[in-house]
């Protein structure tokens, strides 16, 4: 490869780092200014977690998903009881795997994906007798998703490393 081309290449690089670098300092001050929201959040993913039986159910489709079970693996791996649950499969049989106690992570970006929407509809009903604590983690609790959630984690972004390509890269590292 030209120096040139590994040139441009490193300096394309650092380019994207420091805009992920600033897209991260610009979250840290957002969660700074929504305490209550993150605190809510927090006081019901503590809970969860020192409750003996209890454990978490990472939920998302798409890039979110494959987020998500990156997040449950990590759970497991410090000892903590979680799951990885796609979202179309929970709206297709598999919601047996959520018990009273647990809390459904939500990870939908947009907050309208249709299945994430259906889900935390099934789990909000008091006719389905789930008695599980559902957390969204979106860009903004002011959707669908949000409205149905017991508490929100906001992960906005201004935008993405890339116009051109249509992937998520950011908001996927938040």
């Amino acid at each position: 490869m030209p120096a040139d081309d590994l040139d441009r290449a490193a300096r394309s690089i650092a380019n994207s780092l420091d805009l992920v670098s600033l897209a991260i300092k610009q979250h840290a001050d957002l969660l700074r200014e929504d305490t209550e929201e993150l605190q809510n959040a927090l006081n019901i993913i503590f809970a969860v977690a020192d409750a003996p039986r209890s454990k978490f159910v990472i939920t998302g489709v798409g890039k979110s998903f494959l987020i998500g079970k990156k997040l449950a693996a990590t759970l497991i791996s410090i000892g903590t009881r979680a799951v990885a649950l796609h979202a179309t499969e929970a709206l297709h049989g598999d919601f047996g795997i959520i018990e009273s106690g647990d809390c459904v992570i939500a990870l939908s970006y947009s907050g309208v994906t249709e299945e994430m929407v259906k889900l935390a509809k099934v789990l909000r009903n008091p006719h389905n007798n789930y008695d599980a604590w559902l957390v969204g983690m979106g860009k903004s609790v002011n959707t669908p998703l949000g409205e149905l959630c017991n508490a929100w984690i906001g992960c906005s972004v201004k935008k993405e490393l890339s116009s051109v390509v249509c992937a998520p890269t950011i908001s996927s590292s938040l």
